[in-house]
């Protein structure tokens, strides 16, 4: 598992160019000491939508659709950058005047500062507490809302950890494994079930472009996911999967090294629908026979 803070850049749910416009009406910061992140929300109207997002670490911002720098407090900086979505309607803003240029004062929040509105895009800046980036986290919750939680020193209230796909690239040139690792935050405690939900969910539109799939093998979940004594990691997964008669790549080659990242898994043993798999015993690997070629 990665040791590294997570600050790569974090991209969700970029819709079509005909997604309704989403509308915001609000953006809050909050401090989180006991949990160790501080944290900015954005809200949108009930009554629009939820807009796809990317969120990630930048040199300077820059003002859209002007082009230029964004004068903003020191520190690192975080580009929010909203698609197909508003700070105003029928020419009049939709936030108050106060939530254009936010200034907190958390320890890892100095500024959020409005840097677009044009077009259907929509874009802030955040100025981070310190001048080298540190861990974050984006994502959305119902409600129409997105939030960027940012680490505070020292913290570390989530696992930087991977998720292993299907590379189309690596198929076609017939290197093993076919999986590439890609980096994914993992809620804590349960990391693994978080792992497993992240791989589940997905390569997003731009690990996509790269030739990245979620091959699932027809499973549509697990469930009965444990890590026992012995270092073996059991999961049990949903629905009639088969492996389609394919010798080169299942969801079990994109599983067991999602599982093994973790220094408390060494094997993991796949059970079908029915809790069946080929060696249900001892410390080895084992995947359902409906997972062989």
């Amino acid at each position: 598992m990665s040791n590294t803070p997570c600050t790569s850049t974090v991209e969700h749910g970029l819709p079509p160019a005909n997604h309704p416009t989403a509308v915001l009406v609000d953006v809050r910061t909050g401090g989180h000491p006991d949990e160790g992140f501080d944290r900015v929300v954005f809200d949108f109207r009930d009554n629009t939508s939820t807009p796809g997002f990317s969120v990630g670490y930048v040199p300077e911002v820059i003002e859209d659709p002007k082009g230029t720098p964004l004068p903003m407090l020191p520190g690192a900086k975080l580009l929010v950058t909203m698609r197909w979505a508003a700070a105003h309607e029928n020419g009049a803003p939709t936030i108050p005047v106060g939530d254009r240029d936010l200034r907190p004062g958390l320890p890892q929040i100095r500024q959020v500062k409005l840097a677009g509105d044009f077009e259907g895009h929509l874009s802030f800046g955040i100025a981070v507490g310190g001048e080298e980036p540190v861990s974050f986290r984006a994502y959305s919750l119902s409600g129409a809302r997105i939030v960027v939680d940012i680490a505070h020193a020292g913290h570390s209230p989530w696992y930087c950890g991977e998720v292993f796909f299907c590379d189309n690239h690596k198929v076609d040139a017939n290197i093993d494994p076919p999986v590439t690792a890609v980096e994914r935050r993992l809620d804590k405690p349960a990391v693994a079930g978080a792992a497993l939900r992240a791989l589940f969910e997905g390569p997003t539109e731009s690990e996509r472009g790269r030739g990245l799939r979620f091959v699932d093998s027809h499973a549509t979940g697990f469930t009965d996911l444990r890590v026992d004594a012995d270092r073996v990691a059991h999961v049990l997964l949903l629905g009639p999967i088969n492996s389609d008669g394919s010798a080169v790549i299942t969801i079990a080659g994109e599983i067991m090294p999602t599982l093994k990242q973790f220094p408390t898994v060494d094997w993991v043993k796949i059970y079908d629908e029915h809790g069946v798999t080929q060696h249900p015993t001892g410390q080895r690997d084992s995947i359902p026979v409906q997972l062989e070629p």
